[in-house]
């Protein structure tokens, strides 16, 4: 999975300051799909997903994107490992920490750290710093016809 090159094809929805926000046509594939993290859901039949732009594409592209596996692999840890991480250590130290009730205290612990650290990984990834979105890498221009 770390070298590993993931393509997706989708249209363009809007696009501003080299971020384009990309509609996915929903499939079966994407419930097993490994950089799903990265697509927001829409309705029914279609994700969003936000790519870096370097090629000022505009609404109504037919795009392809790409991720590397690295990308994936890296705000998989992030996401879910971290937490994990963090939700076991509260539980390891409330167990330490509390001598009554010692499991419902030491599980709010390991939760409430959880909650901080998923609270404050989500305002810091909000910043400008797109280094781990998808990028486009090949555009499609929709053919004009008169």
């Amino acid at each position: 999975m770390y070298k590993e090159e993931l393509t997706e094809e989708g249209i363009v929805k809007a696009s501003k300051d080299g971020i384009a926000e990309i509609i996915i046509s929903d499939s079966n594939h994407c419930e097993e799909c490994s950089a799903k993290i990265y697509c927001k859901p829409g309705n029914e039949k279609f994700r969003t997903l936000l790519a870096k732009d370097p090629f000022n594409s505009e609404s109504g592209d037919k795009v392809i994107v790409k991720i590397n596996g690295s990308r994936i692999l890296k705000a998989s840890i992030q996401l879910y490992g971290i937490t994990l991480l963090i939700l076991l250590i509260g539980i390891v130290v409330g167990m330490n920490l509390f001598n009554s009730n010692k499991e419902l205290y030491s599980t709010i612990l390991g939760i409430t750290l959880s909650g901080i650290y998923l609270s404050i990984f989500s305002l810091t990834s909000k910043k400008t710093d797109y280094t781990s979105y998808p990028e486009i890498f090949q555009v499609k221009k929709p053919s004009k016809s008169f």
